[in-house]
């Protein structure tokens, strides 16, 4: 008797099943659905030449300070990418992990579904390098947790130091975003309490897994923060000066941008971002936030993304050659 109240009727089982695989593209089609309500109502209002006017009269050292940051976040996913790979004492040079990231992130980045588009790129590079495909398999997991830990982060830290303007953005009482940011700052402590207490594999509901350790744990957390800040203050210092924004609700509204992308799986999450920016920063002229994001994508997305397929091409040639000029010794 015992057992048939703890067990669930095969149907319950089978409807679960079910629905867990439709929710996440129930999910995705919701907020597409919102995203496409908002920039459908936002750009008839919009002249699309006085975006461009925008975007042209963005200043270069605006333009300068956008390219540098953009390099400081690539330089922190190449360096996560070498720690990564040492830690898995895989005993490729750092100049191999360093060229995965710089090809591997902007590629997952414009594509969409990181894990698994960065994934393909790692796999073919690390296995040609005769990486195994279970050490390739814990880069790809351990790749996604600094842009996660940086995120939760930052959205914590900013709603707990400007809950009035994060409850401004999100038109919710100021009590309920610090709650929120306090929540996201407790889970971040007890993921590293676990991590500290943690002396070997962990069990939950029937599935074994492994923590990283402290010292990776503890680069996860300060390269994902430069990461994230660095992307932040891309698209910040793009803004005209008229837009009056401070740093930290506008990296609080940036957070919940991007989540929003990452959960529509739309490639870059083009159109969701824009709108769910277009949504929370009402006080910013609509034609100069388009301008400023437009900017944003070209120097933070497309010129990455365009030297990640030059590198990965430059790649391909070099050990094609290199294959058959061991074949022909």
């Amino acid at each position: 008797m015992t057992s048939l109240m703890l067990d669930p009727p095969p149907q319950a089982g089978g409807r679960n099943r079910r629905l867990l695989r439709v929710l996440p593209a129930a999910v995705s089609l919701a907020i597409i659905a919102v995203a496409g309500t908002v920039l459908w109502r936002a750009l008839g209002s919009i002249e699309f030449a006085d975006v461009a006017r925008r975007f042209e009269a963005i200043p270069a050292v605006s333009i300068t300070l956008a390219v540098l940051l953009t390099g400081t976040a690539c330089l922190a996913v190449a360096a996560y990418e070498v720690a990564m790979l040492r830690h898995l004492k895989s005993g490729l040079p750092d100049r191999l992990a360093a060229l995965t990231a710089f090809t591997a992130f902007p590629i997952g980045h414009a594509v969409g579904f990181g894990a698994l588009s960065g994934g393909a790129v790692r796999y073919r590079i690390y296995s040609s390098a005769g990486l195994s495909a279970f050490s390739i398999g814990k880069v790809v997991v351990l790749s996604v947790f600094p842009f996660a830990m940086g995120l939760g982060l930052l959205c914590g830290l900013a709603f707990l130091a400007r809950s009035a303007d994060g409850g401004r953005l999100l038109s919710l009482d100021a009590r309920w975003v610090m709650l929120i940011g306090g929540a996201l700052i407790l889970l971040h402590a007890a993921y590293g309490a676990a991590v500290l207490r943690a002396s070997g594999p962990v069990v939950l509901r029937g599935f074994e897994f492994e923590l990283p350790t402290p010292r990776l744990t503890a680069i996860q957390y300060v390269l994902g923060l430069v990461e994230v800040l660095a992307a932040v203050g891309v698209l910040y210092v793009l803004l005209p000066e008229s837009a009056g924004t401070s740093f930290l609700p506008f990296a609080a509204a940036y957070v919940i941008a991007i989540v929003a992308g990452l959960l529509s799986s739309v490639p870059a999450g083009l159109g969701v971002f824009e709108s769910m920016l277009l949504l929370m920063l009402r006080d910013l002229d609509p034609e100069a936030l388009l301008g400023s994001v437009l900017a944003y994508r070209l120097i933070y997305e497309l010129v990455p993304f365009t030297l990640a397929i030059a590198l990965l091409l430059g790649w391909e040639g070099w050990s094609r050659r290199h294959l058959l000029g061991l074949g022909r010794s």
